[in-house]
């Protein structure tokens, strides 16, 4: 055992001296007057960037991305702060909130104390580690502002500067109650990945973590004032990340008093939004190409990329698997034997609707391709758009039924494809789907017999597209997931096609598929 434990003691023991030398290559002094280094010291303080770049270049290979200056100035700017900062992996969360951050403040006299909370305590040390060796081997940092270790109270996971300012790290569920050094109390506290795989699968535990970070942990934080910040993604809809936040469902509201952050990886310069389409670009456009965070994606694998950079939980579902829904490239429009667009529709436009699913599918053979798709949760007017959208890729001498589900027909979704087809000249003539289906659940698991031998496909060249990953991870989802429309819509228009005699490639104008306006009547009274 000893053998073991000295083996142990000797590969840490060479790893802190790793650490420390590169700290110290990386740190290394410049000759200058007393005068010239107080001058350079008060401008260094006045800047987190030009802090961060001079004491802990060893960390930074880029220039900040715009939300780590929007949020540290934030954080700088705001001694009585609770931040909840939701970035991807590798975009710098620790090393700045855990590490640069605290000691910025610490530099500006700013700092009482700082807690840091992890899942577990080892996990917890590993973080505050870092701070601790940059406090005894960065030469930058102690030229300026003094020697920092105290002997005597440097130990793995707690230590006093010879300043008398003290660091902790806390295991979740650990109690931080009474934690100072003499009357300073912390005012510094993080917690950075409090959520992990086994945690989140009970929720229970999850409410049991929240409140312990509200009540012990930032109870241990001085009332007059303290900075609590919160790291991580969401790697599950009920995670303790969400529920700090507050809005598990998509219309919640936050939490009030929050500052909230949350990036994506690949965005909307714009709008910030999520985009993993072409014209979405790196968050981080400093450090990343959208190339490089595409390509670490298809290695993860798609569910957990989305978890990762988009903090998209995928609940796994029994039923269909990634394996089983092919990409391909589909055959141009005019070669499929039959074509079919299949809407079903919600009722209602909110945020916690279900989905409006649109999908073209052509089939080839014993294939079924899904060409296009449109899924989102939106109003009617946009599905209305969506739809006639598909319609424009269809070739104007092939035949392609348009079908809707008859229980959802209504008026004022029908007024609405008129409004759009006279505006645009042409109408989608929407045939009414009268089936009497069976039960929805057991109507899309049917589908397996198609799945598992490859015989659904989905287009490839709209892999990154927002409606075909929604389809995708609601049949990835099933029966589990929260929505199955995308599903859904897809068991409609196949088992149409099945319907479907022969072959309709036709070589006419394709009348079945759009009509003029003087036919308006006679197709509305055909409903």
């Amino acid at each position: 055992m000893d053998t073991k434990w000295n083996a142990k003691a000797r590969k840490e023991f060479e790893a802190w001296q790793r650490e420390k030398e590169s700290i110290q290559r990386a740190t290394p002094m410049d000759r200058e007057t007393e005068s010239q280094k107080k001058k350079r010291i008060k401008g260094l303080l006045k800047s987190f960037d030009k802090f961060a770049k001079y004491y802990f270049g060893h960390f930074i290979d880029s220039d900040f991305a715009y939300f780590h200056k929007r949020d540290t100035k934030k954080i700088i700017e705001n001694p009585d702060i609770f931040a909840m900062l939701e970035y991807p992996r590798e975009h710098a969360k620790s090393v700045i909130y855990d590490v640069i951050l605290p000691l910025f403040l610490k530099a500006n006299g700013e700092l009482t104390g700082m807690m840091l909370a992890s899942a577990n305590e080892k996990k917890a040390k590993i973080l505050l580690g870092d701070v601790q060796a940059e406090l005894v081997y960065n030469k930058r940092y102690i030229n300026d502002f003094g020697e920092q270790f105290s002997l005597g109270n440097w130990q793995d996971g707690y230590f006093i500067t010879a300043d008398g300012i003290g660091f902790w790290a806390f295991g979740r569920g650990q109690s931080p109650r009474g934690t100072r050094n003499a009357e300073k109390r912390p005012n510094y506290g993080v917690f950075d990945d409090i959520d992990d795989a086994v945690l989140v699968k009970n929720e229970e535990r999850v409410d049991e973590t929240l409140d312990w970070i509200l009540g012990d942990f930032y109870g241990a934080m001085p009332n007059t004032g303290s900075r609590l910040i919160g790291l991580g993604n969401r790697i599950h809809k009920k995670s303790v990340v969400a529920k700090v936040v507050g809005d598990i469902e998509p219309d919640d509201p936050k939490r009030k008093d929050l500052y909230h952050s949350k990036v994506f990886a690949l965005e909307n310069p714009k709008t910030r939004k999520k985009d993993l389409s072409e014209k979405g670009v790196p968050a981080w456009k400093e450090r990343y190409t959208r190339d490089q965070i595409i390509k670490k994606m298809n290695r993860q694998g798609y569910r957990i990329g989305l978890r990762e950079f988009f903090h998209e939980h995928i609940v796994v579902g029994k039923i269909f698997r990634e394996e089983h829904l092919p990409w391909v490239k589909v055959l141009p429009i005019s070669q499929y034997d039959k074509l079919i667009t299949y809407n079903d529709p919600s009722y209602k436009g909110s945020k916690k609707s279900d989905f409006k699913s649109i999908v073209l599918i052509g089939k080839t053979g014993r294939y079924y391709d899904i060409i296009a798709v449109f899924c989102r949760q939106c109003s009617t007017p946009e599905m209305v758009r969506g739809h006639y959208n598909i319609g424009d890729l269809i070739p104007g001498n092939r035949v392609c039924r348009h079908y809707m589900e008859a229980n959802f027909i209504q008026d004022l979704m029908l007024e609405e494809y008129w409004r759009l087809g006279e505006e645009r000249g042409e109408t989608l003539r929407i045939r009414p789907d009268r089936r009497k289906k069976p039960d929805k659940t057991a109507r899309i698991e049917d589908l397996t017999a198609l799945t598992e031998q490859g015989f659904i496909r989905f287009n490839q060249a709209l892999k990154h597209s927002i409606d075909m990953q929604e389809l995708r991870n609601q049949f990835l989802g099933f029966p589990s997931a929260e929505h199955d429309d995308g599903p859904d819509s897809v068991e409609g228009g196949i088992f149409k096609l099945d319907k479907f005699k022969g072959k309709n490639k036709g070589n006419g104008s394709g009348k079945s598929a759009r009509m003029g306006k003087s036919a308006r009547q006679h197709s509305r009274s055909a409903m």
